[in-house]
């Protein structure tokens, strides 16, 4: 006589199974009956050890991210008291590494489409994920980037630079299957996230300094009655 199957065994496949019909069909579209029959388990089986559909995107996201986090974190360990240029450079390794590493989202094929999912047609977790991984994230390069610009700098500054320097990360997570198209790169490359890093920061470095030397100009001018810029005495 078989045994039945235990909770641990029947959870595990149905989260298995979930992440895959998630991140190909996105929160809205995936039915609980559709993701039941791709575990091999009866429809109550979602509600039982999940409290339903929403209950089960959020354990399959939040077990994703966590251990994405986990294996690759904000900081990479390095010392809170390096220079703003290398917690930049780690910050931007750790990124490239939950994104494009095998071990990180992209060794999930049907999983690792779930953030994609996520940004393009955001479901009712969105808060939370925000609230639970990214905010903290962007603390973290917000500080950086704050450092970098030096004293005095700007709110949208900082977020505009946040946002390019993150970007460009995700466009090549986002954006692999044009970029392999293009141009002959080879995301499997042992050194590619190592090169990538250090593109990314000599990139986002240049264009921080530049962003720091405007706002040292504009301090350095002021603006007359008439609408013309004169130099501040």
């Amino acid at each position: 006589m078989t045994n039945p199957p235990d909770e641990k065994s029947v959870k595990a496949k149905i989260l298995d199974a979930a992440g895959d019909v998630f991140g190909q069909m996105g929160y809205k579209a995936a039915t609980v009956r559709g993701i039941c029959r791709a575990a091999g388990v009866n429809v109550a089986s979602i509600n039982y050890y999940f409290g339903g559909k929403k209950g089960l995107y959020r354990t399959v996201v939040t077990d994703l991210l966590s251990r994405t986090f986990a294996r690759y974190p904000i900081d990479e360990g390095i010392n809170a008291h390096a220079s703003p240029e290398e917690r930049l450079q780690a910050f931007i390794r750790g990124a490239l590494q939950r994104l494009l590493s095998p071990d990180g989202l992209s060794g999930y094929p049907g999983k690792g489409q779930l953030v994609a999912r996520e940004l393009a047609d955001p479901s009712p977790f969105m808060d939370d994920m925000v609230d639970q991984f990214i905010r903290p994230t962007a603390a973290v390069l917000s500080t950086i980037i704050s450092e970098l610009l030096g004293p005095g700098a700007g709110l949208r500054d900082i977020m505009r630079c946040q946002v390019s320097v993150i970007g460009q990360c995700f466009h090549y997570a986002m954006a692999r299957p044009i970029v392999t198209r293009l141009v002959a790169v080879d995301f499997s490359a042992e050194d590619f996230i190592e090169d990538l890093t250090d593109h990314i920061t000599q990139f986002s470095l240049a264009g921080i300094a530049s962003v720091r030397c405007r706002g040292l100009s504009a301090n350095d001018q002021q603006v007359d009655g008439t609408g013309k810029e004169g130099t501040a005495q």
